[in-house]
C-alpha cells in the first residue's frame, strides 16, 4: 500500500474522531443550555409562587379587616338602637346592609385574588415556554455517521491509491482484485457480476 493512502485513511479517521469530538462538545453545551433553562424556570415559578402566597396573604388580611369593620358597624347599629329603645323592620335592614357590604366586599376581594391567581398561571406558561425555546434554540450534537466515514475513506484510499500507485499487475489495487486500466473511458479488466444472476 502506498503511504499517501495510508496517509488518505489516517486523515478520515482522525476526521471522524474529530467530527465525533465536536458532537459530544455540540452535546455537552446542549445539556448545559437545557440545565440553565430549566434551572432559570424553577426559578421565576418559585417568585411566581412566593407572590401568589403574599397575594393570597394579603387578601386575607383584607377580608379579615373587613369582617372585623363590619361586625363593628353591625354591633354599634345593635348597640345604639338598643340605646334609644328602637327597633324593627328599619334596625334589622341597616344591620343586614352592613353583612351584604361584607359579603360584596369578600366577593371583591375573592374575584381580584382570582384574576392575580390566573395572571401567574399565564406567568408560569411563559416561563415554561421562555425555558423550551431556549433549550430549542440550540442544537443537539449529531452523532457522525460511521458508515458514510467508512465508505469516504475507502473512496478516498481507492483514489489515492489509484493516484499514486496505480492498479497496474503487482499492485495494491491489483491483489485486491481491483487491477486493470486507469482511464475512465477505456476497457477495464474489472468484472462486475451480473446483478439478475446473483441469488
Amino acid at each position: 500500500m502506498d503511504p499517501m493512502t495510508m496517509f488518505s485513511i489516517g486523515q478520515s479517521a482522525l476526521g471522524f474522531i474529530q467530527e465525533s469530538r465536536k458532537q459530544a462538545e455540540a452535546e455537552q453545551l446542549y445539556l448545559q443550555n437545557r440545565l440553565a433553562a430549566t434551572a432559570s424556570r424553577d426559578l421565576k415559578i418559585q417568585q411566581i409562587n412566593r407572590r401568589a402566597i403574599q397575594e393570597a396573604e394579603a387578601t386575607a388580611g383584607q377580608k379579615f379587616d373587613l369582617a372585623i369593620r363590619a361586625m363593628e358597624a353591625r354591633e354599634r347599629r345593635v348597640v345604639t338602637a338598643g340605646e334609644a329603645g328602637v327597633s324593627g323592620q328599619g334596625i334589622d335592614a341597616q344591620i343586614d346592609m352592613t353583612e351584604a357590604r361584607k359579603l360584596r366586599g369578600d366577593t371583591v376581594y375573592n374575584q381580584q385574588l382570582e384574576n392575580i391567581f390566573s395572571q401567574l398561571e399565564l406567568s408560569k406558561m411563559g416561563a415554561d415556554a421562555e425555558a423550551m425555546g431556549r433549550i430549542n434554540s440550540m442544537s443537539r450534537g449529531v452523532q457522525p455517521s460511521f458508515m458514510t466515514a467508512a465508505v469516504g475513506a475507502a473512496a478516498g484510499a481507492y483514489a489515492t491509491e489509484l493516484k499514486y500507485g496505480g492498479n497496474q499487475s503487482g499492485s495494491f489495487l491489483d491483489s485486491m482484485g481491483l487491477g486493470g486500466t486507469t482511464s475512465p473511458y477505456g476497457q477495464t479488466d474489472v468484472v462486475l457480476p451480473n446483478v439478475s444472476t446473483m441469488s
